[in-house]
């Protein structure tokens, strides 16, 4: 937080609130005595997922970093825009030409950001996406890795991804969602104002 520009008053806040961390628990409607968190802070404090978004922050600077490195490049379709990432509550998407030394600066990086922020990613839920590669070149990323390889299309949060546009067919389970939680929606509204009337 340091790195980000946060006052040392602010991270001296910040650090008593980790270690100071309490719980009591509701019994029957009584508290109990309060006692000591032996890991500091979990999901769900209140100050988790504002330390969550700084701690992205703080990755998405390193990220934005790579530029200057001689030996990362950018994904084709990303250098125009100077696009290493895409971050979406605890999911990171991460872009970066398919050569070794591009994605092992890449690698480094979110490496670096664990060491720093105690966070890692899921091993079982991580994927490499390689698109226009020799499979020579995709098996050695992967091994130099060790996530799984993805196939496209692939679904994210109910949209398709792939290397091509998208068909009408290919965006239509997402279209019905969302008709179906704006009629949703709309029904729920509609009951409520009858009930008011």
């Amino acid at each position: 937080m340091e790195y980000i520009g946060f006052p040392e008053q602010f991270l001296g806040w910040i650090f008593e609130c980790i270690q100071t961390v309490n719980y009591a628990i509701l019994v029957n409607g009584e508290s109990t005595v309060p006692f000591n968190a032996a890991k500091g802070l979990r999901q769900g404090d209140p100050i988790s997922s504002s330390l969550f978004a700084i701690a992205m922050e703080y990755l998405s600077i390193n990220l934005r970093g790579l530029k200057d490195i001689k030996e990362f490049h950018y994904h084709p379709k990303c250098s125009r825009l100077g696009l290493t990432h895409l971050s979406f509550a605890d999911d990171l998407l991460l872009f970066a030409r398919g050569d070794l030394p591009s994605v092992s600066a890449l690698h480094q990086c979110c490496m670096q950001f664990s060491e720093a922020s105690g966070l890692q990613e899921n091993m079982t839920k991580s994927s490499v996406y390689c698109g226009g590669m020799s499979q020579m070149e995709t098996e050695t990323i992967i091994q130099h890795l060790g996530f799984v390889k993805g196939d496209l299309p692939s679904n994210y949060l109910g949209v398709p991804l792939s290397t091509k546009k998208l068909s009408i067919l290919q965006w239509q389970p997402l279209v019905h969602k969302i008709l179906a939680r704006i009629t949703s929606r709309m029904q729920k509204n509609w009951h409520m104002q009858e009930e008011h009337s």
